[in-house]
């Protein structure tokens, strides 16, 4: 039997030991997640996401909607906790382990399938996309939804064209990166002669009108805001301006080691070569194949010009995982891989404990979170000796302090920042010739600009934020905006 046919052949039913390995994995990396989510103070852009969360929208300045959604659903059951704001990506980081189970025991066998459910938790990124309040998990779990649906669509199972079409919509709502999985998913239909076929049913046509019904909400709102969400993402942060084409990609390929885990990484490039070897033959790897060059190949063509960010390649080396789950057993350095295995999820238990306990080696994590908490108190103590509730403001120099500020005062401040966002932040203009408190941590030039927003500046208060870091707050008079 041919490769191709034995892949179209469905799996078997689950065995018990199957059922319970895999309900061991799910669960164990489940309540450690969870605990961590519970622990880690929320993170500057998780309370930006919990400021978007307040203002729903089907589009916003950086990303399309759907984490904001996830966490206005957390804080709505639970209130305004790291918790809360977490718990959305948690479930569904959940969600993602088992379907990266189900599409490598569907490509491969239920041994692989289990694997995957183990890399995926090992690897420390991927673990560590269940946790964070971020698009790149919910992404994931679309991601794979697609690749397993399309799968199945195109071994015979109709129904499942409709589903791919919506999972890589969902894809593209999480994040404009999801665009890429579009494109590898119609290259796999259009490069695979078993699949091509297909084209002459309604079934891929129903996959792509599904896809762009679940966008179309993002487009409507992007074509009414300047395409902003568009505009952003082909942005360049100061922070990843270029150095060298060859330093961006050095570095670029050495934070892969740091994020995907010195042994996790090789393992993953190790199942995409593998797929590149046998995708001519197997269409089982052509699907994993498409799934990651895109994305691959533009984070590559990004870094020409950038320092790309290290978790921008994570949907492309999904692939790479599934991949190595299912050749594992044809590789030799049989010991070196379990070595991987089990080095990479040691490394993520580090990190959890990291995250979770308040350590001197983890105060970049827990010291700010406590530190904007003491800011807010005494922004709440400051404010009324400049005017009536209503009356004064707080001014603060970016997204990450503004969100703080909303997030530790429960909203009970009006806080205008100098930054993209539409409705998410009070009107500059609303606040001519009101007194407000300018919030300085940054210094320099950020604090130069900002303080000429106000007639005068009185003497600042000083904060603690983290060590070596005060926060200033600065009570200003009649502000004459930017």
């Amino acid at each position: 039997m041919r490769p191709a046919a034995r892949a179209a052949a469905a799996p078997a039913a689950p065995s018990a030991p199957e059922r319970r390995a895999l309900l061991a994995i799910v669960g164990v990396t489940t309540a450690l997640r969870l605990i961590v989510a519970w622990r880690l103070p929320v993170l500057d852009d998780e309370a930006h996401y919990w400021v978007w969360a307040q203002h729903l929208m089907w589009g916003y300045p950086d990303h399309p909607p759907v984490i904001a959604g996830l966490v206005a659903l957390g804080t709505r059951l639970l209130g305004d906790s790291g918790f809360a704001i977490r718990l959305g990506v948690v479930l569904l980081g959940t969600a993602s382990t088992l379907a990266a189970y189900a599409l490598a025991r569907r490509l491969f066998s239920p041994a692989a399938g289990l694997r995957a459910a183990l890399l995926m938790q090992a690897i420390p990124a991927f673990a560590a996309s269940g946790i964070m309040a971020a698009p790149d998990g919910p992404m994931g779990f679309a991601w794979l939804v697609a690749m397993l649906a399309t799968w199945r669509a195109t071994r015979g199972e109709t129904w499942a064209w409709p589903l791919a079409g919506a999972a890589a919509g969902l894809a593209i709502q999480c994040k404009l990166a999801g665009g890429a999985l579009a494109l590898g998913l119609a290259g796999f239909i259009l490069g695979s002669p078993a699949a091509r076929r297909w084209l002459r049913t309604p079934g891929p046509y129903l996959a792509a009108l599904t896809g762009l019904l679940v966008v179309l909400p993002l487009v409507a709102w992007n074509a009414g805001h300047d395409w902003a969400t568009l505009r952003r993402a082909l942005a360049v942060d100061p922070w990843v301006l270029p150095t060298t084409v060859a330093g961006n990609v050095l570095r670029l390929l050495g934070a892969q080691l740091v994020f995907y885990a010195p042994l996790g990484f090789p393992i993953l490039i190790a199942g995409l070569v593998a797929a590149a070897r046998l995708a001519r033959r197997d269409e089982r790897f052509q699907l994993l194949l498409w799934s990651a060059v895109p994305t691959l190949v533009a984070v590559l063509a990004a870094s020409t010009g950038a320092l790309a960010k290290p978790h921008y390649t994570g949907p492309g080396l999904l692939a790479g995982l599934i991949a190595a789950a299912g050749f594992w057993p044809r590789w030799r350095a049989q010991r070196t891989l379990r070595a991987g295995l089990a080095s990479s999820a040691a490394l993520t238990l580090v990190v959890y404990l990291l995250a979770s306990v308040p350590t001197p080696l983890a105060a970049e994590l827990h010291e700010p979170a406590r530190g904007w908490q003491r800011v807010a108190v005494e922004i709440e103590r400051l404010l009324p000796a400049l005017g009536p509730p209503g009356q004064v403001f707080v001014l603060a120099q970016d997204y990450q302090s503004a969100s703080q500020i909303l997030l530790a005062t429960h909203n009970r401040v009006p806080v205008v920042a100098p930054f993209r966002g539409f409705d998410l932040w009070e009107p500059p203009s609303a606040w001519i010739d009101r007194n407000g408190l300018l919030v300085d941590y940054l210094g320099g030039a950020a604090y130069a600009r900002l303080s000429l927003a106000f007639d005068r500046l009185e003497a600042p208060f000083l904060v603690p934020l983290r060590p070596g870091v005060d926060v200033r707050l600065f009570p200003g008079v009649r502000f004459r905006g930017f």
